[in-house]
């Protein structure tokens, strides 16, 4: 008898270990943190498998994984961070998931005075967008800018620039600033707190959130099989719920 618990106990630990050993690490843009949560929450209980996201702006995670040259998973806001990972021969395995796109917020009790981005232009108005160095929608902001025509005078007029899109909607929210260019998805997650106002499409380039499998991964299987979780119906299903559509299908 005692041989045979021995035996169990060996035998649990070893599948403890196996476990251990396919836990992840996933680079996530900071504006995708609401859906990826959830999703890694309902990968656990379905497969047992651990996902510890480390989430920030895109930029920064990208720096990250560069000075570390490790993880399984990255996660950004748009392919061009991850156009820059097969530069370095880092992506296994890439999947676009959803449309990441932009629209104006407006703080609370400024609706009245801004009706279009072109109003952000006007004197003593406090515009917020991302930094272009650490986030996509920083970039996608700043060709809505030169769209707009008035791009000098609201250049003028920001007064903040966010490191991710979650921190740069909480400054409109907090009415640390009057307006900002943040993603819809920010604004459909806090309903009725903001005026929210169309960006015209041509304006822009919409952003797609893909997830890159990383060669550097230790449990490449494991880190393709939540690669794939993402993309199912049911994870597209997530993202939709958080405001993020699922992109074409090529």
């Amino acid at each position: 008898m005692r041989l045979k618990a021995l035996a169990l106990t060996f035998g649990f630990l070893a599948l403890q270990t196996a476990a251990a050993a396919q836990d992840l690490h996933a680079y996530v843009g900071a504006g995708l943190r609401p859906p990826v949560d959830a999703l890694i929450e309902d990968f656990r209980r379905e497969t047992g498998i651990t996902v510890t996201a480390e989430y920030g702006g895109s930029g920064q995670l990208l720096a990250r994984f560069a000075e570390t040259k490790a993880g399984d998973l990255f996660i950004p806001g748009t392919t061009f961070y991850t156009d820059k990972l097969k530069e370095l021969d880092a992506v296994a395995d890439l999947t676009v998931l959803v449309v990441h796109g932009p629209v104006l917020a407006v703080a609370p009790g400024k609706a009245e005075a801004i009706r279009s981005i072109v109003d952000l232009a006007k004197p003593g108005v406090r515009v917020g967008l991302g930094d272009p160095q650490a986030m996509a929608l920083g970039r996608t902001a700043e060709d809505i800018l030169d769209k707009s025509g008035q791009g000098e005078a609201i250049r003028r007029n920001v007064t903040v620039r966010a490191a991710t899109v979650k921190q740069l909607a909480l400054y409109v929210l907090d009415g640390n600033v009057d307006a900002a260019i943040i993603g819809a998805s920010e604004a459909a997650q806090n309903p009725g707190k903001l005026s929210v106002l169309a960006i015209p499409p041509d304006w822009y380039e919409a952003e797609y959130a893909p997830v890159a499998v990383l060669t550097t991964s230790a449990a490449p299987d494991a880190a393709k099989r939540f690669a794939d979780f993402l993309a199912s119906d049911a994870g597209l299903a997530t993202f939709q719920r958080f405001g993020f559509p699922p992109a074409p299908k090529m």
